[in-house]
């Protein structure tokens, strides 16, 4: 069973400095398969991606595009 979690990054850019990102990781029996770093600096949004995708059970093959629909249309 596939498992979706919040993963927090940490990165630093010369203008703003240092600052929080979230993205995703996927697990499979308790062992990272993929992550799919800096989606969003909110984490709000992120955790909702996160949910969705366990309860959909989404497959990880189709993360990046799940990913790329929030982004890009802001819907999955």
């Amino acid at each position: 069973m596939i498992q979706y979690d919040l993963q927090i990054g940490h990165a630093y850019n010369s203008e703003y400095g240092a600052y929080v990102t979230y993205g995703v990781t996927a697990f499979n029996r308790g062992k990272v398969i993929c992550t799919i770093e800096d989606i969003s600096l909110d984490m709000k949004k992120v955790e909702q991606l996160v949910k969705f995708f366990n309860e959909e059970q989404l497959s990880p093959a189709h993360l990046e595009e799940a990913i790329e629909n929030y982004l890009y249309d802001f819907t999955i």
